[in-house]
């Protein structure tokens, strides 16, 4: 049995690690979101966590904003429908959310109603938001 926690509109899985502050803060800021516009909140999903943190590690190496390899990173996960969000340079995870709910496609991504599960990665100041269903 999993026991399932929600926090400040955070769900994850009791077994599974919490993300960091900053993850935290924008997962939360994304459910509540969702909660307001009548949706399910995201479940943390550690294994999507990794996928982000792969390409945050990338861009931050890279040093450049991208959604390079997004295919290989959706096939690799497994799962039917895959969403992303990348961001740079935004310090406080509120200002990340802000910037991509006054993006058209970043909202859309974000008010997804396929997506269930999601991982968040922040890496120097490159973000990653991969979520599926």
């Amino acid at each position: 049995m999993i026991l399932i926690i929600v926090v400040a509109g955070l769900v994850y899985a009791a077994d599974k690690k919490a993300p960091s502050s900053y993850e935290e803060k924008l997962l939360g800021s994304i459910n509540q979101y969702r909660l307001q516009n009548g949706m399910n909140p995201l479940s943390f999903d550690k294994a999507l966590q990794k996928f982000a943190e792969m390409h945050s590690r990338h861009m931050e190496s890279t040093d450049t904003l991208t959604h390079e390899e997004f295919d290989e990173r959706y096939k690799q996960c497994g799962r039917s429908l895959c969403v992303e969000n990348v961001g740079w340079n935004y310090m406080a995870p509120e200002e990340q959310f802000q910037a991509w709910k006054n993006s058209r496609a970043h909202d859309v991504n974000m008010l997804n109603k396929r997506i269930k599960h999601a991982g968040i990665s922040r890496i120097g100041t490159y973000v990653t938001f991969f979520a599926c269903d």
